[in-house]
């Protein structure tokens, strides 16, 4: 089934550079919220859930532009191909 929406490799590469910045982020975050008291945590708290819905929502295009389910490890560890 045809979606109508045009979309190049060059933005699913797009998504993924964007995908392993966020995961970065989000990984460094965890570290931050276990090292800190929940009164510390709690500051960065939304920008933490924004992080993550981020993640979610890129996950879902990434889907849906390849037709394909992301695997455990590439949710997790992020895309190796577009590392620098």
């Amino acid at each position: 089934m045809d979606s109508g929406i045009k979309y190049s490799e060059k933005d699913l590469y797009s998504l993924k550079v964007k995908y392993n910045g966020l995961l970065e982020r989000n990984k460094k975050a965890e570290v931050f919220f276990k090292a800190n008291s929940v009164s510390e945590c709690i500051k960065y708290l939304d920008l933490f859930n924004d992080v993550t819905r981020q993640l979610s929502g890129i996950i879902f295009f990434i889907e849906f532009l390849s037709g394909e389910e992301l695997s455990y490890e590439q949710k997790i560890n992020g895309f190796n191909e577009v590392r620098e």
